[in-house]
């Protein structure tokens, strides 16, 4: 697949609509047409089509949802975006760079949803925790928050130089939504099974989640991974019932 038939730019409820038409000229700039805007809190008009210059058509082809939830079950690889990653360590927030993500990129195949969030308060932790991983932008720490098209902008850039330009090569496939989604169950019921703890096994799933979208991992090594802990969880379970 192309990157235009594999990369969706999402935007959570945008407050402005020229930023909007200022993100689909610069989707149009690095080749990627697919739009979603959940719930906007603006109109999506005259002032758009302004902004987008020669990506009219991006605006035109954007399509509207009401929940965040609807996007994720759509993609294979869903990723936050956020500017503020927290002074301490946190699996919620553990990011990998644009770079990073771009690499990632270009080693699988399968759809992804890069989701950009407000423009005045981002996207919420419930939101972050939702998504496969999380890309933040390296700036200046005394103000680290971009406008929300040049933050697309510099994402698509170097998805684009190391996607965009390139020949189509053989790679390994990328894991199915449903199949991540069955790994993830077993791995929560197993390490719940294992110390009783929801919190702990809630934690092992979003760490899990960072590790499979920052890593280079095909639907092989997931596969692996489900026969794994679906074995592990089996038998534990069996063996106390016994």
């Amino acid at each position: 697949m192309s990157l235009a038939e594999r990369v969706a730019v999402v935007l959570v409820e945008p407050l402005y609509e020229e930023n909007i038409g200022y993100v689909a000229r610069v989707m149009k700039n690095f080749g990627v047409k697919r739009l979603i805007i959940v719930k906007p809190r603006c109109k999506i008009g005259l002032e758009a089509i302004k902004r987008s210059m020669h990506a009219r058509d991006v605006l035109e082809g954007a399509r509207l949802v009401d929940s965040f939830e609807e996007v994720i079950r759509e993609f294979d690889l869903v990723i936050g975006t956020t500017g503020k990653h927290g002074k301490k360590f946190t699996q919620v927030r553990r990011f990998m760079t644009p770079e990073r993500l771009a690499k990632r990129l270009a080693e699988y195949r399968g759809t992804v949803a890069i989701v950009f969030g407000r423009e005045d308060r981002g996207l919420t932790n419930a939101e972050l925790a939702l998504c496969d991983g999380v890309v933040t932008i390296p700036a200046n720490p005394e103000y680290p928050i971009l406008n929300l098209s040049h933050a697309v902008a510099v994402i698509l850039y170097e998805v684009f130089k190391a996607c965009g330009s390139k020949p189509e090569l053989p790679r390994p496939s990328m894991p199915r939504r449903e199949e991540v989604d069955v790994l993830l169950k077993y791995l929560y019921s197993l390490v719940l099974t294992l110390w009783g703890s929801e919190r702990r096994a809630e934690k092992a799933v979003l760490m899990m989640k960072r590790m499979l979208s920052s890593c280079l991992i095909g639907a092989e090594d997931v596969r692996m991974l489900l026969g794994v802990f679906r074995e592990s969880y089996e038998r534990l379970a069996e063996r106390r019932r016994e």
